[in-house]
C-alpha cells in the first residue's frame, strides 16, 4: 500500500516516523536495470539503473544506488542518487546521502553532512526548503 502523506499522528517528527514496513524491497545484492512502474512503497538496499515511476514512498538505504530518472510521491535518500528526481511530495536527504541530480519536489529537507550537487527546485513555497537543524527547532 502506498505511503499516506497525511500525518495520522501530529506528534511524529518526520513524515517517515509512522513507517511500518514496505510492500516491495530491492535487496542489498540485487541489481536491476530497465523500467519500473507501479503503486507501492519501495525500500532499496541494492542498485537500480533506468527509469522508475512509483506512486508511494521510495526509501534509499545506505549503500543503495539509483542512476537514471526517478518519479515518485516521497523520497528518502541515504544512499547514492545520480540523474533526475521529480517528487510530488517530499524529498528528505539524510547525512549519508550522495546526490548528483536535479531534484524537483513540493518539499525538500537536507540534513547537515549530506552531499548534494545539482539543481533543487521546490514546486511549492520557498519556506518548503528546510535544513534538519531548522526542522528540529520548528518541531518538524
Amino acid at each position: 500500500m502506498a505511503h499516506n502523506q497525511t500525518d495520522s499522528n501530529p506528534q511524529t517528527r518526520r513524515f517517515t516516523d509512522d513507517r511500518e514496513g514496505f510492500a516491495s524491497i530491492i535487496g542489498r545484492d540485487v541489481r536491476l536495470e530497465g523500467t519500473m512502474k507501479g503503486t507501492t512503497d519501495l525500500e532499496i538496499w541494492g542498485t537500480f539503473e533506468g527509469e522508475m515511476k512509483l506512486e508511494g514512498l521510495v526509501w534509499m538505504r545506505p549503500g543503495s544506488r539509483i542512476t537514471g530518472e526517478l518519479h515518485t510521491s516521497d523520497l528518502v535518500i541515504e544512499g547514492e542518487l545520480h540523474g533526475t528526481v521529480q517528487a510530488t511530495g517530499k524529498v528528505d536527504m539524510r547525512p549519508t546521502c550522495r546526490v548528483e541530480a536535479d531534484v524537483t519536489a513540493a518539499r525538500v529537507a537536507a540534513a547537515e553532512g549530506s552531499h548534494i550537487e545539482g539543481r533543487i527546485t521546490v514546486s511549492g513555497q520557498a519556506s518548503n526548503v528546510v535544513g534538519s537543524a531548522e526542522r528540529r527547532e520548528q518541531g518538524r
